[in-house]
């Protein structure tokens, strides 16, 4: 394909001297015939010339009027509008009465201006391609206008440059749009990016504990085994995290608190925006355990009565829902955030044994939600 930018000199002293064309009528649907108040360029005993133009009407109207300016005496112009560029019709063995050349006109990009050149039965073929400013200015009409002048010559002349029917489809079909589905018709769904089965990730993650803790945080590792349809995924994992130690004080004792928390999960994802870089949301459900270890400390007076104790582990069964988002930030790795709640079905609780029975010192939220932000590969 030759790429090139056309000068403003030749055909400027004609373009002076012709009275401009009328108004290039819309087109729509398929090919249309000419309409009645757009009649051909008539050149006596020239060949004719078949341009059919696609893309913005008031271009096609400034693009019609260059070519009727320049010197293109040497044929008769006929004149029809498309909707869009179609390969299919250029490559249509045809042969129209009293049709010498045919030329598709494609100006649906702003910044290129893609043209094809056949002859009446479509043997040979021209393809250029001119880039233009993006404001159809009077030097992107002048380009175009020149290069269809002297391409029309070229393959009148049987130029050698011009291509054989394989050689132009190898060339067209290869940069040419995908046909537009049927008016009414669903568009082609996209392929949502492919996902291993086997995700491996970390995390950080915030929960709330109690009134009398606070929060509770930690670094954690994920592993999920799943399986990819369409727009969604469906994938088990299972997760552990670590939550560094927390203190809790009072005058007459002091716990230092650890949880390790291992956690089932099923989890289904549905891509909002198919592609490499397609956002997900979805919904986690799982349950698990919690194991704390809990030390007792001296109280904040120092109280004589504290009698040291060793640290005791206690297992808490906790159910999990969340809410999840994932954004894929290359082929290999993503970012995934998620909202989530735990709840103990029993009440977690932490006593202190007195002479007269116990009294609870911290009592663990039944409903605690958190927040944990991470990467998977």
């Amino acid at each position: 394909m030759i790429t090139k930018r056309a000068g403003i000199g030749i055909g400027l002293s004609a373009a002076l001297a012709l009275a401009a064309a009328p108004a290039l009528a819309d087109g729509g649907g398929a090919v249309p015939a000419a309409p009645p108040d757009a009649p051909p360029v008539v050149a006596p005993g020239a060949p004719v010339v078949e341009l059919v133009l696609t893309g913005a009407a008031g271009d096609l109207a400034a693009v019609r009027k260059a070519l009727e300016s320049q010197a293109l005496s040497a044929f008769t112009l006929r004149f029809r509008t498309a909707p869009r560029f179609d390969a299919t019709a250029l490559f249509a063995t045809r042969a129209v009465p009293g049709v010498a050349l045919s030329c598709w006109i494609d100006l649906s990009d702003p910044r290129r201006a893609a043209l094809y050149f056949t002859d009446p039965v479509a043997d040979r073929f021209l393809v250029r391609s001119i880039e233009l400013s993006g404001r159809f200015d009077e030097l992107d009409r002048e380009s175009v206008a020149q290069v269809v002048e002297l391409s029309l010559r070229s393959l009148r002349e049987g130029a050698r440059s011009s291509l054989d029917r394989e050689q132009a489809r190898a060339l067209i079909l290869r940069e040419a749009p995908p046909p537009e589905p049927p008016a009414g018709a669903p568009a082609p769904a996209a392929a949502a990016a492919p996902r291993r089965a086997l995700e491996l990730g970390a995390f950080y993650g915030v929960t709330a504990h109690s009134a009398e803790v606070g929060l509770t945080h930690g670094p954690g590792v994920r592993v999920a085994l799943g399986a990819s349809w369409g727009w969604h995924r469906l994938a088990v994992d299972a997760r552990f995290q670590y939550q560094f130690e927390r203190r809790y004080e009072e005058p007459r004792i002091g716990l230092d608190l650890r949880t390790m928390t291992l956690r089932a999960d099923a989890s289904w994802l549905h891509a909002v925006a198919p592609g490499v870089t397609s956002l997900e949301l979805g919904a986690r459900l799982g349950a698990g355990v919690d194991r704390v270890d809990a030390t007792p400390r001296p109280g904040s007076d120092g109280a004589a009565a504290f009698v040291p104790a060793g640290a005791s582990a206690s297992y808490a069964l906790v159910l999990a829902a969340g809410l999840v988002a994932r954004l894929p930030l290359t082929r290999e790795l993503s970012m995934f955030t998620e909202l989530f709640v735990d709840l103990d079905p029993a009440r977690v609780r932490y006593d202190l044994a007195l002479e007269q029975g116990t009294e609870t010192v911290l009592a663990r939220y039944r409903f605690r939600p958190g927040l944990l932000l991470g990467v998977e590969l």
